[in-house]
């Protein structure tokens, strides 16, 4: 076997190792009266190991000069002028992307063990945990936008899922809509990017059509729809509203979409298509303001909150700002690296933060006080008249969400009055009444 044979084939494993485990618990979920806490660690642990190291393997491979390898799998779509083939591409940033998705899944998924014990959606927890792993490896590893579009529809379903995880509080479930509604919203440019994308070049894969991009229009909007797809899933500016709510999920999944994989799925996305940010110089300054303006943003209110999860969300927050600015420059290891080292950190920060604070106050009760402060900030620097003003902005968030919310309800009344006259014009051509909005029976009406 070859060492190109033999990475495509460790490659296959690498992908469909975590599949084949969600496919076994999704199964057990709706067909059995479910699997213990013991059957689901295995399954777990198999499918993610499995695909670890194979991918560990992949990745040495390509250290060793051995080209990235190509999975294709099968043909889905073939019809008059578009295909989508399930085809992988494990290149240097694939598999590093990959290898982190793997591990920290699995490290979540050891740390919930624990955490969840005993939970009544124990299992479904996991189903979501996998489903999300396999979205990812989608994101990382896809040789077209059309099958990264797939993970990434994958991975903010997921997201939605996991915030309102605790359904039975009004809260969560309308947290986790209010971040479905922020990804809807925000997908519908990179949605629009891929179909203008392919009508423009005929295909989806960048790296095929590399040669034939140039500065037109045409170009120039899509890579801007595609920034504006990448805005949602990373909290910028001015899409930041959702992303302390989200902090009502449980820990682990904070964890694992806020701090490690989904939030950093946005600047990834923004390393996938260099070539359309290289189109027109506009596009890249426009991600580095975004970038920039966004970890001013959530530095500033992140020293404001009240909660550790929150505080830890809008940090982690800062830092995609700051590798969106890595991307819009074109240092793309840059960025690369950035993403694991902060992806590690903030993971261990979130799954730390609920008995960090329980030994702090442990702390404070043998000291018999507050603990005294250290270190210096930043908050000295500023004048003290303007300290509060910028405190109370800070405190509001910028007002960002009562700014969307207006144009939410400004939107909503053209909307509504589209949605009346489509009823009606529904309930005329379909033959009912006006006032029933149903079709009187002949026999009713002679009665």
């Amino acid at each position: 076997m070859t060492p190109s044979s033999l990475a495509a084939t460790l490659g296959f494993i690498a992908l469909t190792a975590p599949l084949a485990a969600l496919g076994v618990l999704a199964c057990s979920l709706l067909f059995t009266r479910g699997m213990t806490e013991r059957r689901i660690h295995q399954v777990v642990a198999a499918g993610l190991i499995t695909g670890l190291i194979a991918s560990l393997v992949v990745g040495f491979t390509l250290l060793l000069g051995v080209a990235p390898a190509e999975v294709e799998l099968a043909n889905v779509i073939a019809i008059r002028g578009y295909h989508l083939d399930l085809a992988f591409r494990l290149d240097g940033p694939a598999v590093v992307l990959l290898t982190l998705d793997l591990l920290l899944c699995g490290l979540v998924g050891l740390f919930s063990a624990s955490y969840l014990h005993q939970d009544e959606g124990y299992q479904r927890f996991y189903v979501l945990l996998m489903l999300f792993s396999v979205g990812v490896s989608f994101i990382a590893t896809a040789r077209g936008l059309d099958l990264l579009f797939a993970g990434w529809e994958l991975v903010g379903l997921t997201s939605a899922l996991l915030i309102a995880f605790f359904h039975r509080r009004p809260s969560p479930v309308a947290h986790g809509l209010r971040a479905f509604a922020v990804y809807r919203t925000t997908d519908v440019g990179l949605l629009l990017g891929l179909v203008l994308l392919h009508h423009s070049l005929g295909t989806t894969d960048l790296q095929a059509a590399a040669a034939h991009l140039d500065a037109s229009p045409a170009l120039i909007l899509i890579g801007a729809l595609f920034v504006f797809g990448a805005m949602g899933k990373g909290a910028s500016l001015p899409f930041t509203g959702w992303l302390p709510r989200a902090m009502e999920g449980p820990t682990p999944s904070s964890a694992i979409f806020y701090g490690a994989l989904s939030i950093h799925a946005s600047p990834f996305l923004l390393l996938r298509v260099q070539p359309l940010l290289d189109s027109h110089i506009g596009l890249r300054v426009a991600v580095v303001g975004i970038g920039l303006l966004t970890a001013l943003h959530a530095s500033m209110v992140g020293r404001a909150q009240t909660d550790i999860k929150s505080s830890l969300g809008y940090a982690s927050v800062t830092q995609v700002g700051i590798i969106w600015a890595w991307a819009g420059l074109g240092l793309e290891t840059l960025a690369l690296v950035h993403i694991v080292g902060h992806a590690a950190l903030r993971t261990r920060q979130l799954l730390r933060a609920p008995s960090l604070l329980h030994e702090r106050y442990q702390l404070k009760s043998l000291m018999g006080g507050d603990l005294a402060h250290t270190g210096r900030h930043i908050e000295a620097l500023v004048p003290a008249g303007l300290r509060s003003r910028l405190y109370v902005l800070a405190l509001e968030r910028w007002y960002l969400d009562e700014l969307l919310e207006e144009l939410v309800r400004s939107l909503s009344v053209p909307l509504r009055a589209l949605d009346r006259l489509d009823t009606a014009w529904a309930q005329l051509l379909d033959g009912q009444t006006e006032d029933a909005g149903v079709e009187v029976p002949h026999e009713a009406k002679t009665r």
